[in-house]
């Protein structure tokens, strides 16, 4: 085996470790995080000119408001999942909107939109750690 593939199947195991390890606060919080950082990524790809390289992070970006999207509960969220809902979708359109006109601005609008949503998350989490202690 080489070296690369050893690295490889090194960091997979970290990551499913780290999965396993988290609470679904933690879970969501690194969502937010990647997702913010495709957005952010995206942004500075269409400011250099080098389109091709924003398609990736920008339909990573739309997998994982997506995935949040689909798991929200809103029978048992009530008006928060409600409202959610609707941000992800509003995130959702932005984005593609955005990536169809090759637009960093709209990109960072969306992650300057989700922001303080990671942030309230990560609140949550550390209230939520705190009561356990």
């Amino acid at each position: 085996m080489n070296q690369a593939l050893l690295s490889r199947r090194a960091r997979q195991a970290y990551q499913v470790t780290q999965v396993e390890a988290d609470d679904s606060l933690g879970l969501i919080i690194k969502l937010y995080d990647g997702m913010l950082a495709f957005l952010r990524r995206a942004a500075d790809g269409f400011e250099q000119g080098d389109y091709s390289s924003a398609a990736e992070p920008i339909r990573r970006a739309t997998d994982i408001v997506g995935e949040l999207q689909a798991v929200l509960n809103i029978e048992e969220g009530g008006e928060v999942a409600i409202n959610l809902d609707r941000i992800y979708a509003y995130c959702r359109r932005r984005i593609m909107e955005a990536h169809l006109q090759s637009d960093p601005s709209g990109l960072r609008e969306i992650a300057d939109l989700l922001e303080p949503l990671r942030d309230a998350w990560s609140e949550a989490q550390k209230k939520q750690a705190a009561a356990v202690t």
